[in-house]
């Protein structure tokens, strides 16, 4: 079974997304990138529902987030997303957002790590999983 290592998310900006200029507030940029990661591992079948019934949660360990371009309000974008490395207890993402209509105009750029935990909040290996297990060979 082969993975696709893309995910993309497209979005309208609405007004209550943007400051007073009508430009994107910087934290809603890391709202569309967690939006995008949550749609994405619920298709792969790593959502909620999977992460209760395995005892653990997926948290936000570190970001590095590059603001290029603002976005505004009305626009079409897309975030698109990929997973660089997939370690037994962590999952390093990129990704990007971009406008829809030009993909070669990337707003915002960033690297997020998630780390795998149990409910105690300590660091857990990745339950065994027949898609996590491809995911990790198709990276490697």
């Amino acid at each position: 079974m082969r993975l696709q290592n893309e995910f993309i998310y497209p979005l309208r900006v609405h007004i209550d997304d943007t400051d007073y200029t009508g430009i994107v507030y910087h934290s809603n940029y890391l709202k569309f990138m967690e939006r995008a990661r949550s749609e994405w591992m619920d298709l792969l079948g790593f959502g909620m529902s999977w992460q209760r019934e395995h005892e653990i949660h997926f948290v936000l360990h570190s970001i590095n987030m590059y603001f290029l371009k603002p976005a505004h309000v009305h626009e079409r974008v897309e975030v698109v997303t990929s997973i660089k490395t997939c370690r037994p207890a962590s999952i390093i993402y990129d990704q990007h957002l971009r406008l829809a209509n030009a993909t070669d105009k990337i707003l915002c750029k960033a690297e997020i790590k998630i780390a795998c935990v149990d409910y105690e909040l300590h660091p857990r290996a990745m339950p065994k999983s027949p898609n996590l297990m491809t995911l990790r060979r198709e990276l490697t």
